[in-house]
C-alpha cells in the first residue's frame, strides 16, 4: 500500500484537495475527523482537556474549539499542553485507521495530517509520499480570517503556530500551487493522481 501523506498550511485549501482525491476514489485517513472523534462527549480525551483547562472550555458535555482555541493559539506553553493530550490519542486512533485499510488491500491511502511536520509523521518510516499545498501569505491569511471570523492577530496567531509553508514545500515530493484557479488546482490534482496511480501500479508488479 502506498502510504501518501498530504498536508498544508491552515487555509491553503488542504481540504479541498482532500475532498478531490477522494471524489477521485482514494480512501482518506483525515487527522482532523480523528481530531473531533477522540474528544466526543465521554471520552477520557476530553476528560483530560476538562482537568488541563477548566470547564470554561466545555458547553454542555461538548468541547467549545474556539474558546480552547483562544486559549493555545496565543501561549506556545498551552499549545504544548494540548499536544501532549491530543497527540497519544489521536496518533493511536490513525494506526487503527491505517490498518483497517492496510487489511483491505488498498494500493493507495491518503493522510489528510494538517500537522503532519510538526508531529514528525514524515520521520516514522511509514509515509512513502508527501502532497503539500500552498498559497502565498496574504491569502492565505484573507482566506483564515474570512472563514474562521478572526481577527488580524488572532489569523496570524495560528499561523504562526505551524511550521512556515516554505519549511513544508521544501520537505514535499508534490506540491499543489492553491494561488491560481480552479481550473490549474483540478489540472494539478488530476496529474498528482495518475502519478500515485502510476507509483502504486509498480511496486505492485516488483
Amino acid at each position: 500500500m502506498l502510504l501518501v501523506g498530504l498536508t498544508g498550511g491552515i487555509a491553503t485549501g488542504k481540504s479541498t484537495v482532500s475532498g478531490m482525491l477522494r471524489d477521485a476514489g482514494l480512501p482518506i485517513v483525515d487527522a482532523d475527523v480523528v481530531a473531533r472523534e477522540v474528544v466526543e462527549p465521554g471520552t477520557t480525551t476530553l476528560e483530560k482537556i476538562k482537568l488541563a483547562f477548566g470547564p470554561s472550555v466545555i458547553d454542555n458535555g461538548v468541547l467549545n474549539r474556539r474558546r480552547l482555541g483562544d486559549i493555545v493559539f496565543s501561549n506556545s506553553q498551552e499549545l504544548a499542553r494540548l499536544n501532549d493530550i491530543m497527540q497519544p490519542a489521536i496518533s493511536r486512533a490513525m494506526t487503527e485507521k491505517i490498518n483497517f485499510w492496510r487489511m483491505q488491500q488498498v494500493p493507495i491511502l491518503i493522510l489528510d495530517v494538517p500537522l503532519l511536520f510538526e508531529r514528525n509523521y514524515e520521520k516514522d518510516g511509514k509515509i512513502d509520499k508527501i502532497i503539500v499545498v500552498t498559497t502565498d501569505e496574504a491569502t492565505q491569511l484573507e482566506r483564515l480570517k474570512l472563514r474562521n471570523q478572526l481577527s488580524d492577530s488572532q489569523a496570524r496567531n495560528r499561523i504562526r503556530s505551524q511550521l512556515p509553508l516554505k519549511d513544508k514545500v521544501a520537505q514535499a515530493d508534490y506540491v499543489i500551487d492553491n494561488n491560481q484557479d480552479q481550473k490549474s488546482l483540478t489540472q494539478q490534482v488530476a496529474a498528482l493522481i495518475e502519478n500515485l496511480k502510476e507509483i502504486a501500479a509498480n511496486d505492485n508488479t516488483n
